[in-house]
């Protein structure tokens, strides 16, 4: 099935329309941390199973946000994540919640349960 593209005037209104979007999910957020984008390639690991890969989309002092090609069920997992100074901080992290947002990609939040353990 072909897809027809339509022309947006170089007004900008396109790129506009995806600022006012991001805006709105802005605003209906009502978490109270402070929350930095932070990408890095992390490893996760939940109870038993193999171990799988997700990225980081943003980070607090509570929680993360994590991008991924799996579904996730609520639950504890525990994530590794590689610091630039060449070791990895494991910390036990329960999912609260997974969205699917596009063809096999899921985006998923994370709540900090457990103490982080540096792994030299």
């Amino acid at each position: 099935m072909e897809r027809m593209l339509q022309e947006i005037p170089r007004s900008g209104m396109g790129i506009h329309e995806l600022i006012v979007e991001a805006h709105q999910d802005v605003r209906k957020d009502r978490r109270s941390e402070t929350r930095y984008p932070f990408f890095r390639k992390v490893e996760m690991n939940a109870g038993g199973e193999a171990p799988c890969v997700a990225f980081t989309r943003e980070i607090s002092s509570v929680g993360v946000g994590l991008l991924h090609n799996v579904p996730l069920t609520p639950g504890e997992v525990e994530l590794s994540i590689p610091s630039k100074k060449g070791y990895s901080i494991r910390i036990r992290t329960k999912i609260l919640w997974c969205q699917a947002c596009g063809e096999g990609w899921f985006v998923s939040g994370g709540q900090f349960v457990g103490t982080a353990f540096v792994d030299q």
